[in-house]
């Protein structure tokens, strides 16, 4: 092979490896610069503003705190996420709404077992308004009936307007006192399912039917949510 061919082809491999590396992405490049981060708000240079910006944060620092206190984490989450986008690299208002986070990752958690016999047990959990429960349900049931050929009629007190409610099925309550119970709205509670508690409450939990004394099994009721105190 002569020197002139010799040539050409080394001209060609070095112009390949240089278009190689040419068509890398920046990222991939040993000498790229890192993205630079965007800059976080500076405070107020104006004394009054700056005073403003002190007032809200202390204020709105104790409102936070007091959120926390009543476990009413959402609102406590809205006030330090308020507080860090308008006083930067505030460092009480990091550490909390990390706190907030946290605690918001880490649900309570309680399992209850429901009898079929029973009327409306006590699951021991505290509800909030308008937080999110989810529930796991396992177990089986009986309803027990003797009837003529006439079947059973159901008493209006028993009749439920929410359609999901069936004979056997598990209901729910939240009250604030037994003596709710009675006049109390029950709602279908679902394994897998999520329901929202219409105000902060006493969970009870029962089997619908209208003589519980006969029937039979029982039902273990995982809850997960914020419990309220």
């Amino acid at each position: 092979m002569s020197l002139l061919p010799r040539r050409l082809i080394a001209i060609f491999i070095v112009t390949t490896m240089t278009c190689a590396v040419m068509s890398q992405p920046p990222g991939n490049r040993r000498n790229a610069k890192p993205p630079t981060p965007p800059k976080k708000p500076a405070l107020p240079n104006d004394p009054q503003l700056l005073d403003l910006h002190k007032e809200f944060v202390l204020k709105a620092e104790k409102l936070a705190v007091e959120y926390e206190r009543k476990k009413q984490f959402d609102k406590a989450r809205e006030v330090y996420e308020s507080m860090v986008r308008l006083v930067p690299n505030f460092a009480s208002a990091e550490a909390g709404l990390q706190r907030i986070l946290g605690n918001q990752r880490i649900q309570d958690r309680k399992l209850v077992t429901v009898e079929a016999n029973q009327m409306w047990q006590d699951s021991g959990v505290n509800l909030q308004a308008d937080m999110p429960v989810h529930t796991e349900v396992k177990g089986s049931w009986k309803v027990v009936y003797e009837t003529g050929p006439k079947g059973i009629e159901i008493p209006k007190e028993f009749q439920q307007r929410d359609g999901r409610i069936k004979l056997g099925s598990l209901i729910g309550v939240v009250v604030t006192s037994p003596t709710e119970l009675k006049d109390a709205r029950p709602f279908p509670v679902e394994h897998g399912k999520n329901f929202t508690a219409n105000k902060t409450g006493r969970l009870f939990l029962r089997m619908f039917d209208v003589d519980h004394t006969d029937n039979e099994g029982k039902m273990l009721v995982l809850i997960q949510s914020t419990f309220a105190n």
